[in-house]
């Protein structure tokens, strides 16, 4: 299986996020000869970076909800996973629990339902638990949510929200980039290559096989397995070829824009802060550091999303209507928030599918595999995707279908089918983005 220099590979990876990096490592470690490209100049360059890296165990599924479970037991464990070198810099996992507010909109409950069938911990708390844990949060009912250019948005509320979900094991990744950094530092360590700054020019078949890549410098890398894992660029490589054409799930690039907002100056973030779930006002945020948060869209309203043709042509930079809404709606959760005179935040370019869930599959095409609508939900579940893509990938090259057998956690007693994230599945109806 040893490769020739650059220009072979057991399985070559289009892609080197969060992602791709995990899929490395553990194709790496199962022996396989593994080469990463990526037309960045750094690992983890593209979405990964504008992920808010909320690491939480709270889906619309159960097998979702298990999965993140599964992730949480290596993010908590991250340097044991990764065995990096002593000096290494290792992202950090900081648990400050996530509270699902019950919005009235039937994802709490769907949550609550997932992470039973699916053995997740969790607590329900009424008004009076909420109000207690966080006095600075004004618990009425706003919404539903409303733009605020509506009279309604400042209406004075009169009703109190009945209580949310807690998972006190849920947090967050300060630093996503560093976190696919990590993983592609042990993905080199296990053999892996990596070859930044090259751009994918072609997806090269012979008859209905992959065979491997040209690149843009004129380099052709052979390889007995590609996996395009490439953020909103995936759609792009892979319909040049046709290889979606049996696809029954849509995908999309949606724009998405998470704004800094300092925190008011008494409360103390890194102590008192949590990752709030908010489908009454259409926000979810995070702590930032002890001083700030980070906020976004819940992805609930589909009249607020930004829907972009060409990847590579978005602004870049945080607008005023979305800046105003989401600061004015999280001051409404947090009156002593105040508004901030600087717009501040990250914008990135999410891959996501039309009900929420990855697609990770292979194609119409033999040897040639996707892991793709990922972008928003599934950083969290990172560490434990790079196996589910190794199993598929070496499930299908050894002339089986991966979505017949299951895929077992290698931290978990836990089995999962496969077909859930497979292009052919039916949309699901009821995915929320969670």
């Amino acid at each position: 299986m040893a490769a020739l220099g650059e220009s072979r590979a057991d399985v070559l990876i289009i892609g080197a996020g969060v992602i791709g990096a995990s899929a490395a490592l553990a194709l790496a470690r199962s022996g396989l000869d593994v080469l990463v490209v990526d037309r960045n100049s750094g690992v983890g360059d593209g979405s990964t970076g504008a992920s808010a890296g909320i690491i939480r165990v709270h889906a619309s599924d159960p097998q979702s909800s298990a999965l993140a479970d599964d992730a949480l037991t290596v993010w908590t464990n991250w340097r044991e996973f990764l065995d990096p070198d002593p000096a290494e810099q290792l992202a950090r996992f900081v648990q400050c629990g996530s509270l699902i507010l019950d919005a009235g909109n039937g994802f709490a409950g769907q949550a609550a339902n997932a992470m039973t069938v699916a053995g997740v911990t969790f607590d329900e708390w009424t008004l009076d638990d909420m109000s207690g844990h966080f006095p600075y949060f004004d618990f009425h009912r706003f919404g539903p949510p409303r733009s605020v250019d509506d009279e309604a948005f400042w209406a004075d509320p009169t009703d109190y929200l009945g209580g949310g979900i807690f998972t006190p094991q849920s947090g967050y990744i300060g630093d996503p980039t560093l976190a696919a950094v990590n993983l592609m530092q042990a993905a080199r360590r296990a053999g892996a290559r990596v070859r930044l700054a090259a751009t994918v020019v072609s997806i090269d078949v012979d008859g209905d096989r992959v065979v491997g890549v040209t690149l843009g410098d004129g380099t052709v890398v052979l390889a007995e397995a590609v996996l395009v894992v490439a953020g909103p660029n995936t759609d792009t490589l892979i319909r040049g070829i046709d290889a979606a054409a049996d696809f029954r799930v849509r995908t999309r690039r949606i724009r998405e824009e998470l704004i800094h907002v300092p925190a008011p100056p008494t409360l103390n973030v890194a102590l008192d802060g949590v990752h709030l779930v908010d489908g009454d006002l259409n926000i979810n945020f995070r702590p930032e550091r002890d001083d700030a948060f980070l906020v976004g869209s819940n992805g609930d309203r589909a009249d607020e999303r930004t829907y972009i043709d060409d990847p590579d042509d978005f602004d870049r930079l945080v607008t005023a209507d979305v800046w105003q809404r989401t600061t004015l709606r999280l001051a409404r959760r947090i009156p002593d928030v105040g508004i901030p005179r600087t717009r501040m935040g990250v914008v990135g370019l999410y891959d996501a599918a039309e009900d929420w869930l990855p697609i990770y599959d292979r194609t119409c095409y033999d040897g040639l595999f996707v892991a793709m609508a990922t972008s928003g939900t599934q950083f969290k579940t990172a560490p434990i995707v790079g196996e589910l893509l190794r199993y598929v990938i070496e499930t299908e090259l050894n002339g089986r279908d991966h979505t017949a057998e299951p895929f077992r956690s290698p931290v978990s007693n836990r089995t999962y089918s496969t077909s859930q994230f497979s292009r052919l599945r039916t949309p699901q109806k009821d995915q929320s983005r969670g």
